[in-house]
């Protein structure tokens, strides 16, 4: 009888064990996928704000550009329209780095695509360009 209550504490803390280990990675995952995702808004955000500043969304459709353009984070850190801090990658001591390409879209207006690359991010489609 105490062998079989021995086994079943054993077994039920083994459970505890595994599902605090299990609870505890994906904490880590969610507050990771959360910074990413600050990243990402600060870095949109900043191009937007660059886009609007410049005027680039009028200039790009009505000279027909197609080609696209890419606007580094770098850019937009050295320019005013990013602040360094907000491409702080989760470890606290490196930055991440993204781009942004942008291309003229139907209604005379400009459309982008983000990437962004850190430690242990990338977003699909990031390519390096330095």
């Amino acid at each position: 009888m105490k062998k079989k209550i021995l086994i079943l504490i054993t077994f039920i803390m083994t459970i505890i064990i595994i599902l605090s280990i299990y609870t505890i990675f994906n904490f880590n995952i969610a507050k990771e996928k959360e910074r990413y995702n600050e990243i990402e808004k600060a870095f949109e955000e900043a191009v937007i704000w660059k886009l609007d500043a410049t005027g680039n969304s009028k200039r790009h459709c009505e000279e027909n550009i197609t080609k696209e353009m890419t606007i580094t984070a770098d850019h937009l850190i050295n320019n005013g329209y990013l602040k360094k801090e907000n491409m702080l990658d989760i470890d606290g001591k490196s930055y991440c780095d993204g781009y942004a390409k942008t291309f003229a879209a139907g209604d005379c207006g400009i459309d982008y695509k983000l990437y962004i690359k850190c430690n242990d991010y990338k977003t699909e489609g990031y390519k390096d360009y330095k």
